[in-house]
């Protein structure tokens, strides 16, 4: 042995410690590779615990314009038997007192930076239950249309659809098949000339359309939801409001929806 060069002693001696270390790992657990510990997956989870879903029958959808300004606020409000159907249009100028705040449009409850308490607010000032609340800007209601390949449309009139200082976009009188972008804007962008209710039925048309056409079952619609991110908040499990589109789309209670308005001027 010691006519033979240093190295290749080296070598042999690593070799023999690589092949013992595997023994050990492979042997371990009468011959089978031990397992891993039971926290090691092969994906990446998240460390918070999620909220569990829960059955809501009334929730608030309430659109944000670019300037956080409320626009539109609509109250989907299923029976309890699951038979039926209201949509519940409120006035965005009605006055609501938000948590840490005085009398305030409802327009204007969410420039201070935060939504919390908006939805018991409108829910206390006009005595209508709220399970829950969706806050979707702009771009997520375009998101939402355009992942239905569009929404058909019958406007009643000419109505420029891009807010101020955008180029302007207008949708014709008639019915059309609009993208997100003209959709978003014919939901959300009021016009002087029209009433509240015009402007409601608008927004209406592309709710209706967004969430009477969400495809697959209540995990995808889940799926769709979560992807929208900081576009869309929620102060319920985005699988519980996944739960009741796809309730109101199976009993087919769109068609047969009562519409009103309050307060009633």
């Amino acid at each position: 042995m010691n006519r033979i060069p240093s190295f290749l002693k080296w070598l042999i001696s690593s070799i023999l410690a690589v092949a013992l270390l595997t023994g050990v790992f492979v042997l371990r657990g009468d011959g089978q590779a031990a397992p891993l510990p039971a926290e090691v997956t092969a994906s990446p989870t998240s460390s918070s615990t999620a909220e569990p879903a829960t059955d809501i029958n009334n929730l608030l959808i309430a659109l944000i314009d670019s300037e956080q300004k409320i626009v539109s606020v609509t109250v989907l409000k299923q029976s309890s038997d699951g038979t039926n159907l209201a949509v519940v249009n409120i006035d965005p100028e009605t006055l609501i007192v938000p948590p840490g705040q005085g009398f305030v449009p409802i327009s204007d409850a969410g420039l201070q930076g935060s939504f919390d308490g908006v939805d018991q607010a409108i829910s206390g000032a006009l005595g209508i239950p709220i399970d829950g609340s969706m806050y979707l800007q702009r771009l997520a209601l375009a998101g939402l249309v355009d992942g239905v390949g569009g929404v058909t449309i019958d406007s009643d009139n000419l109505y420029r659809v891009s807010e101020s200082g955008e180029a302007a976009q207008y949708v014709r009188p008639g019915t059309a098949l609009l993208p997100g972008g003209l959709a978003a804007g014919y939901a959300m962008v009021k016009s002087k000339f029209e009433t509240t209710d015009q402007f409601m039925n608008r927004t209406n048309q592309v709710l209706r359309a967004v969430f009477e056409n969400q495809q697959g079952d209540e995990a995808r619609v889940d799926e769709v939801l979560s992807a929208l991110g900081s576009l869309a908040k929620s102060n319920v499990p985005t699988q519980s409001i996944a739960r009741l589109i796809v309730e109101l789309r199976a009993a087919n209670l769109w068609s047969s929806a009562n519409i009103s308005r309050v307060p009633v001027n």
